[in-house]
């Protein structure tokens, strides 16, 4: 799972998207905007331990179901996927 987070930082990096991914099981939400935030369930980034406390960053997408991906340009939503490996196809499409 942290090869699938890798991914995400650097297509996030590559093609200047912001990525979002939200959680079944975990109140916080995760930002990838050329690096990792945490989000807490208002949207604020917060230190990592108030929005995800006794997970480790490497752990995150294993012990947090992931609910959906968003990856938004600017205020606009370029993809929304169920899963980060769907979210991974769809943004290596993109230009």
């Amino acid at each position: 799972m942290l090869k699938l987070l890798e991914r995400l930082i650097s297509i996030s990096r590559e093609k200047g998207v912001k990525i979002e991914i939200s959680f079944s099981r975990c109140r916080g939400r995760l930002l990838i905007d050329r690096e990792v935030k945490a989000l807490d369930e208002y949207g604020n980034v917060v230190p990592w331990n108030r929005a995800f406390p006794g997970i480790a960053i490497q752990n995150i997408l294993d012990q947090c179901r992931v609910r959906k991906v968003e990856a938004f340009r600017g205020q606009e939503k370029v993809v929304e996927a169920p899963d980060a490996e769907s979210a991974i196809r769809e943004l290596s499409s993109l230009r």
